[in-house]
């Protein structure tokens, strides 16, 4: 009987043990499949992840894109409106153009007999009366400087019977007018100078005085 104890004890302890070591396996087999269940799920979120940013660059990508085709529909909106505009008007300013032809001049003459413009009476009056106003200062210059000279060669005593001598003097003798004996001076020579020197004085006061004279009758007269 205490062989078959024995026995029955040493069976038991046996079948614990195997069962242990099948709990044993059964607990690593789960663990291993919770391990394998959670590198699944983080996989899987990482993808859903992935997927999501992918998903949100292809939206920005394609707002992205629909802007720009929207900016160059307006920008081809606004060159087609340009270009009517521009065509609109190219007809309304070719009569314009056509009605600022000058007045009195025939275009359907044939070439080489057209009419001339009607002359401008005041402007040409404008221009004839600058003209004799520089005429006059000129002239009134010119004399006041005869005079001069004819003062320079009696200071400096120059020969009567010279040639230029005798022309300077007889200019100046021709434009001295009533100034010649205007102050009877016993000195021959500063009675030149004085009476000289007041017809060259005169004469550039005719000119300037004469000169705007001239201008101002043209200007109410054009």
């Amino acid at each position: 009987m205490p062989g078959v104890t024995e026995q029955a004890g040493t069976q038991q302890s046996s079948e614990r043990e195997s069962s242990e070591e099948e709990s044993a396996q059964r607990e690593g087999s789960a663990e291993e499949q919770s391990s394998q269940e959670s590198s699944s799920q983080e996989q899987s979120s990482q993808g859903s992840s992935s997927s999501q940013g992918s998903s949100s660059q292809e939206e920005s990508s394609g707002q992205g894109g629909s802007e720009q085709e929207t900016q160059q529909h307006e920008t081809q909106q606004r060159s087609q409106q340009q270009s009517q505009q521009q065509s609109r008007q190219q007809p309304s300013e070719a009569p314009t153009e056509r009605t600022q032809q000058p007045h009195g001049v025939d275009t359907h003459a044939p070439e080489g007999h057209r009419q001339r413009p009607p002359i401008d009476v005041g402007d040409l009056v404008w221009r004839i009366a600058r003209i004799l106003a520089s005429v006059v200062r000129i002239v009134a210059f010119v004399l006041a400087v005869v005079l001069v000279a004819y003062i320079v060669l009696v200071l400096v005593g120059v020969n009567p019977q010279n040639g230029v001598a005798q022309l300077i003097g007889g200019v100046a003798d021709a434009v001295v007018f009533a100034f010649r004996d205007l102050f009877l001076i016993s000195d021959p020579s500063f009675a030149v100078v004085v009476n000289y020197g007041l017809a060259a004085v005169f004469w550039l006061l005719v000119g300037e005085f004469g000169s705007r004279l001239i201008r101002w009758l043209g200007a109410r007269l054009a």
